[in-house]
């Protein structure tokens, strides 16, 4: 019965563009050219790009908690570099897409755009005039947080942990997301904690996006949204990126983390409609092994082994009887929407 579902799966995805709103594609393939390596998106995820349809990817550049503040700005602009760098190895096929034209065109011609963002804005350390400086390298987005407190607000804690971590948004980071506006960058909620959500909602003229949160509700983890934080998401016209955490899922990896990622796209579509809901993945033991020097581990943290079992995800949602249209709203359709909505 599962292949009749399978085959239907490949279909949508053959026949409507994906997106996955979260990757550390940047930051990995800058590890992986330090480590000796080339082609990195050719050689590890060229073909499960093309075989789930993903038509566009959010490349985030993140900086890990041992090169702040010293290494900052320095690795920034080393991940940038070292992504321009391996996008030449197949601009035929991957490009950099800065706008709603770009990324229009990149649909139309069959090609994989890489759009990039900022996971946390630490760089900016108390001048928000460094954003001009980043949107003009092709930055396009950027959540004001990671998991760790910066001069705009606060991080949620991390998925491993569970614990409450309060205040909001100082005076600079409301002031970054005036400016994020202002440039069309797209703001973008995940690992920002409980106050620093509401401080930003109330304040927010545009629509935001969680790149890569699930459900509270399902899983109690910090790292996901409550129902009230999805309300106000959706009403302010946002969308959620599944995440394929194990530990934001709240499941262990394999079809049983599939299965419960299902759980958290059913619940949300019963709360707030199928509008505002996506793929984020952040799929991270490719990263991990990258930083490491070794190889993916056998046990693993992602749900999925690549972007081609999302076909196993679109599949789960066909048994489950979710319709077609909303399933090919959440493969793409939705966040498709947003971003030509928000960029120039």
């Amino acid at each position: 019965m599962m292949e009749k579902y399978y085959e239907e799966a490949l279909r949508l995805h053959r026949t409507h563009p994906v997106v996955d709103t979260h990757l550390d594609l940047a930051a990995e393939i800058y590890y992986r050219r330090r480590n000796g390596e080339r082609e990195v998106i050719r050689r590890h995820y060229l073909e499960p790009l093309k075989k789930a349809g993903v038509c566009l990817v959010v490349s985030s550049v993140f900086i890990e908690n041992e090169d702040l503040p010293a290494r900052g700005l320095e690795l920034t602009l080393l991940q940038i570099a070292a992504l321009y760098e391996d996008l030449e190895s197949v601009k035929e096929e991957v490009r950099l897409v800065r706008s709603k034209s770009e990324i229009l065109k990149v649909i139309e011609e069959g090609k994989i755009g890489i759009l990039l963002y900022m996971e946390g804005l630490d760089v900016l350390t108390w001048d928000v005039s460094m954003l001009k400086c980043f949107y003009e390298m092709g930055v396009r987005g950027a959540s004001l947080t990671w998991s760790r407190r910066n001069y705009l607000g606060e991080g949620s804690c991390k998925a491993s942990e569970h614990r409450q971590i309060h205040g909001g948004l100082s005076q600079l980071g409301k002031e970054t997301v005036r400016e994020l506006e202002a440039l069309h960058m797209f703001v973008d909620v995940s690992h920002l904690n409980d106050d620093g959500f509401a401080d930003l909602a109330g304040i927010a003229s545009k629509p935001f996006i969680a790149s890569h949160s699930n459900a509270r509700t399902i899983h109690d983890n910090y790292r996901n949204l409550t129902d009230d934080q999805i309300r106000k998401l959706a009403d302010k016209g946002g969308i959620m990126g599944m995440n394929a955490c194990s530990e934001i899922v709240g499941d262990t990896p394999g079809l049983a983390g599939i299965s419960k990622m299902c759980d958290h796209i059913e619940y949300i579509i019963r709360l707030v409609g199928p509008e505002h809901v996506g793929i984020g993945l952040d799929l991270c033991d490719a990263y991990y092994a990258a930083k490491a020097k070794k190889e993916l581990p056998a046990q693993r943290d992602d749900c999925l082994k690549d972007h081609s079992e999302l076909i196993l995800l679109t599949a789960e949602l066909l048994r489950r009887g979710i319709r077609e249209e909303d399933i090919v709203k959440i493969l793409g359709g939705n966040f498709l929407r947003y971003f030509c909505s928000v960029l120039d």
